[in-house]
């Protein structure tokens, strides 16, 4: 829900320290990326800063950063619990909102950031993040008429809320190119308060965009001159010109906004769309300048995929954004975490303002809920004209083609101990004494599994096995994890980033396996405990040999559909095509075909033999439950009569397995 008001968060924060210096900044639109360039700025000067914005754009925690990196979801459900713990001691009663807010400000006071730029998540003067008590200059963006249920039914009444971040004695930046009567609102306020409105000037943009080949459209000029007079204001002795600080801007994407992404790994287009979060008549205005020159000028027709929250003017929106021989593409986003008031409108009631505006019947589609089909239909209809994603809850569109969807499994076998060779020489590992000689082919297993996500920008890998041995607690996951780092295989990423792969996900390690079976089950669920969705393609990466087993046997055991898995099967030495090898590895076979019996005997392992070979491992007592709590299972939808014989489609549906 949404209920305006500070004492609620004013409760919450009472234990939460704000000793560092906030860049507070409120408008419809730009507010966002003035606080993207704001946080590169200082960010490039050397001082700690952090940035709260909303709404998230995939998941909860990427709308806090700190040095312009989204902070983990470790962090974040760390300081979100705490949080919360607070609002039910303290029986505050807050919204999802205030909870957020405070979390973010929990984690910069963990983190000792020097400043905070915070964007207001709705009006102003009434705002959980009006509870600021360091501000060190406030930011007025183009305002503009949204959320008149809350703010107000004029621009001067919205205008008014706006400027209620103000406070005495500190200046605060507004864009000029507001209309009069709202600058006339402002200053009034600022008078009232006792503070100083200061306007930048694009001529100084302007200038130090002449002759470098950058352009930028009228909105993110007047909004990078917003920026860079707020930062000279709340750090006067950075005396960096906006020429010298042009590299950096040239290279910031604010998601959502104008943004160019590919739709490759979802339909066959091979050329960029457009991807803009237009969502009210302002927004939407510079939305329809940008395509008129960029797309329309050249005389080609627009393919639009539209989707829009409740209650917003889509007459006043379309009817900026649509001309005679567009296509339109409608449809439905799904709940928003975290943000449960929020509804979409259904696409059946978009596509009718549209025909209003001259787009014919067979050029107007309604997807309902399937984003994907959404986009295959406009790719396909578009053809080699221009494509443009636009509306509401940009998140949705941004998940389609950034979170990760592909899980690569590398299947554990042994524990490297670490050394100086780096796992190149056998002493450093513990090995059964039938894996002599297989060192190296480990090494292989790693490699193969970090070059698959090197071209894969969606894959997540898992280093995925337990600890399996007496002599140590280290697991065969996080083994393998260290090999790769001792030997510097993350090379597509900066070395000063390798020890946060496991921070940022991209890399898990799945620590609890105790044979090849788990090794698929307990990674599956891994990825979508840490990424909220399940994977839509497998690869596993193991010996050769093992193919039949892991495939045909486990993945299918699983329900995994086999077209979309993949297998990376590297054999040991001294073994042919056909799995044979001789000598004192021949005994090592044989009980390598004896448990292929059993696993086709007993797909998931819960027999006797299997079970009793996996309590063997099991030498540390690792859980060995699919789901550590009973929240977590209820909130994977999952239901399970017995662990773990569920099939993937069950645990992907939330059908009751059996």
């Amino acid at each position: 829900m949404i209920d305006l008001g500070l004492a609620r968060i004013g409760r919450l924060l009472q234990h939460t320290p704000q000793t560092w210096k906030a860049i507070h900044v409120a408008g419809t639109n730009g507010k966002g990326s003035i606080c993207a360039y704001l946080s590169a700025m200082l960010c490039t000067s050397g001082v700690s800063c952090a940035r709260f914005t909303s709404p998230h754009l995939v998941d909860r925690w990427d709308c806090i950063a700190v040095n312009d990196k989204s902070v983990s979801e470790t962090v974040f459900r760390d300081a979100e619990e705490a949080v919360k713990q607070r609002d039910a001691e303290g029986r505050v009663g807050a919204t999802e909102f205030e909870l957020l807010t405070a979390t973010a400000f929990e984690i910069f006071h963990r983190q000792s950031v020097e400043f905070g730029v915070i964007e207001v998540g709705l009006g102003g003067r009434l705002d959980a993040t009006n509870i600021l008590r360091q501000k060190a200059v406030t930011v007025v963006a183009k305002i503009g008429l949204d959320h008149q249920s809350f703010l107000g039914s004029t621009i001067e009444e919205i205008a008014l809320q706006k400027a209620g971040i103000m406070r005495r004695g500190v200046p605060c930046v507004v864009d000029g190119s507001n209309q009069s009567s709202v600058l006339k609102v402002i200053e009034q306020h600022a008078r009232e308060v006792g503070t100083d409105v200061l306007y930048p000037s694009t001529s100084t943009v302007e200038e130090a965009l002449s002759n470098t080949g950058t352009e930028l459209e009228p909105h993110q000029i007047q909004n990078l001159a917003c920026a860079h007079l707020a930062l000279s204001l709340a750090r006067p002795e950075d005396k960096r010109s906006l020429a010298d600080l042009l590299p950096l801007i040239r290279q910031l994407e604010w998601p959502g906004r104008l943004q160019k992404l590919s739709l490759s790994g979802l339909t066959d287009r091979q050329q960029e769309v457009l991807l803009d979060g237009a969502h009210n008549t302002q927004s939407a205005e510079v939305l329809a300048a940008y395509v008129q020159k960029h797309f329309r000028s050249q005389g080609r027709s627009v393919t639009w995929v539209l989707a829009a929250t409740q209650g917003k003017d889509m007459d006043g929106i379309l009817g900026l954004l649509l001309q005679p021989g567009d296509k339109v593409a409608a449809v439905r986003f799904g709940p928003v975490d975290g943000m449960p008031w929020v509804k979409a409108t259904n696409p059946s009631d978009l596509l009718h303002v549209a025909s209003q505006y001259s787009i014919s019947s067979p050029d107007l589609h309604d997807d309902g809920d399937d984003v994907k089909a959404a986009l295959s239909w406009a790719a396909e209809e578009a053809a080699d004209r221009p494509v443009v994603i636009a509306g509401s809850f940009i998140s949705h569109w941004c998940s389609m083609t950034t979170k990760p969807n592909h899980l690569i499994v590398v299947c554990g076998h042994a524990i490297w101990k670490g050394g100086p060779a780096k796992g190149w020489n056998e002493s450093e590992w513990l090995i059964e004494s039938y894996k002599k000689g297989e060192t190296p082919t480990f090494i292989e297993h790693i490699k193969a599994g970090v070059q698959v996500l090197s071209s894969d920008e969606r894959a997540v890998l898992a280093f995925s096995g337990g600890p399996t041995r007496k002599e140590t607690r280290l697991s065969e996951a996080k083994s393998y994890f260290n090999v790769a780092v001792a030997n510097e295989l993350f090379g597509f990423i900066p070395a000063e980033e390798w020890a946060g792969m496991v921070e940022t996900s991209r890399v898990l390690l799945e620590e609890r396996a105790l044979d090849s079976y788990y090794n698929i089950l307990f990674s599956t669920v891994l990825f979508w405990r840490v990424h909220g969705t399940w994977p839509e393609a497998l690869t596993v990466v193991s010996h050769g040999f093992k193919r039949t087993r892991i495939v045909d046997g486990h993945c299918a055991a699983v329900g995994f559909p086999l077209e979309k898995v993949g297998f990376v099967g590297i054999n040991p030495p001294r073994m042919d095509g056909a799995g044979q090898i001789d000598g004192e590895k021949a005994e090592a076979m044989k009980g390598v075909q004896l448990a292929m019996g059993q696993w086709e005997e007993d797909p998931h392992g819960v027999g006797e033999e299997l079970a009793g070979k996996r309590k063997a491992r099991n030498c540390w007592g690792v859980d060995q439950r699919l789901f550590s709590t009973d929240e977590e299972r209820e909130r994977s939808g999952v239901c399970l009569s017995h662990d773990p014989a569920a099939s993937f489609s069950q645990l992907t549906n939330g059908s009751e397995h059996r």
